[in-house]
């Protein structure tokens, strides 16, 4: 199958390569605007796309990509050009959860090295030619028509199957080979690559828990094929080391997520104290001199004071709609009868920020930006009470967008 090349290369390949293994582990631990040659599973607007936007927004990186099909094609085209190979790797849907065609690769081909790792929520949205309109016609891989099975059922859809993937499904959907109660089914990203298609519906698969692994890998051609069986435990050991990449950086992450919560969690004894002195909750003043901190220690860790500023304004307003809420309830309940000390909680409330910030320039530095991967881990681990959702979701946008700051030193505090 042929690949698809997104971007003209600028250079003769051989020496882009070979300009690009000279430098390559800077340009994956460090911020970079040059691109690294991929050579990517499937097709535009697939899933394997959409999970390697993550990545690049991750760790803040110009992918060129080569999208490759197969997953053999893929191996075979960055084992012979020496670049990077993207693809799935196991999905929590299949049984075992290792990918068949990954199985079947990786009889000719081994994993030398694995860069990184990407754990994905597989949401399936329904592409149009109209907004609305009856529907008697679902056009999909095979594999991905087998996960909406309870939505064909209670819709009375019929299937068209469409083994060279979701994106060919979406590409004659778009071409007009496909009649008007016709849909494509696949990644959302599918949207971006397709504009003149309609997203219908978002979340269609059945099982709300369907996620899939991806890897960053260096592939070798093996001298000899290996049995299926040598393959899935070959395999299998990737997938161990994938699993081990995504839980320290979740683990890494759930640090970060337990500070911010515990800072949030001072808001009923600060609300407290301001209930019993009869103080209003908005400090104008107060919150100027957190900002102020924060922005100094931002500087000094290196972090991008624009984005620091936003989220520390998010944790404000946070800490102070749970405060509303609070003097809310203790209308009808009455001010509870306990002491709060508000000199102490201000120190306990600054050693927090100053540990929130400490733990992210850490964090950024280690693994990367912030990502929608871990937005479900951090509305888990933020669960201090009187915290609405859109508290949470605003909270860890502005989390995401915060950045470090390229060619500068951290002054020790």
């Amino acid at each position: 199958m042929p690949f698809l090349l997104v971007k003209p290369l600028e250079k003769p390949l051989k020496l882009l390569f070979l300009s690009r293994l000279l430098v390559l582990p800077a340009l994956l631990l460090t911020l970079t605007t040059q691109a690294v040659p991929v050579y990517v599973q499937a097709g535009p607007g697939s899933f394997n796309h959409a999970a390697l936007d993550l990545l690049a927004a991750r760790k803040h990186t110009d992918y060129q990509r080569f999208y490759s099909g197969t997953p053999a094609h893929t191996y075979a085209s960055a084992a012979q050009a020496q670049a990077w190979a993207f693809s799935a790797l196991a999905n929590s849907t299949i049984e075992g959860q290792l990918v068949p065609a990954i199985v079947d690769a990786m009889r000719s081909y081994q994993v030398t090295e694995l860069s990184a790792a990407v754990h994905m929520p597989i949401e399936m949205c329904v592409f149009g030619l109209t907004k609305t309109g009856k529907i008697s016609h679902a056009a999909s891989h095979p594999a991905a028509l087998k996960q909406i099975g309870r939505w064909l059922s209670a819709h009375q859809i019929q299937t068209k199957p469409v083994p060279k993937g979701t994106n060919e499904a979406a590409r004659l959907l778009a071409a007009g080979q496909f009649d008007q109660n016709t849909v494509a089914v696949g990644s959302c990203a599918l949207k971006a690559v397709y504009p003149q298609l309609t997203l219908r519906e978002i979340g269609i698969q059945d099982n709300p828990d369907n996620h899939t692994l991806f890897g960053l890998m260096k592939m070798e051609k093996r001298p000899q094929p290996i049995s299926e069986d040598e393959a899935r435990s070959a395999l299998a050991q990737v997938v161990s080391q994938a699993n081990t990449l995504i839980n320290t950086r979740t683990d890494s992450a759930k640090v970060l997520f337990s500070h911010i919560n515990q800072r949030l969690a001072q808001m009923q004894p600060v609300a407290l104290f301001k209930a019993q002195k009869h103080k209003p909750i908005e400090d104008l003043s107060r919150e100027a001199v957190v900002l102020s901190k924060a922005l100094e220690q931002a500087q000094q860790q290196c972090l991008d004071t624009g984005s620091v500023e936003a989220f520390f304004q998010a944790q404000m307003d946070a800490a102070k709609a749970i405060q509303y809420r609070y003097r809310a309830q203790w209308l009808a309940e009455g001010v509870p009868n306990q002491q709060a000390d508000l000199t102490q909680l201000r120190n306990t409330l600054n050693q927090l920020g100053a540990a929130i910030l400490e733990t992210l320039t850490q964090y950024l530095a280690r693994h990367g930006n912030l990502t929608g991967e871990l937005a479900a881990v951090f509305r888990q681990s933020v669960n201090t009470d009187n915290l609405s959702e859109k508290d949470k979701n605003r909270l860890y946008a502005a989390l995401q967008n915060v950045r470090r700051v390229e060619n500068c030193t951290i002054t020790p505090l």
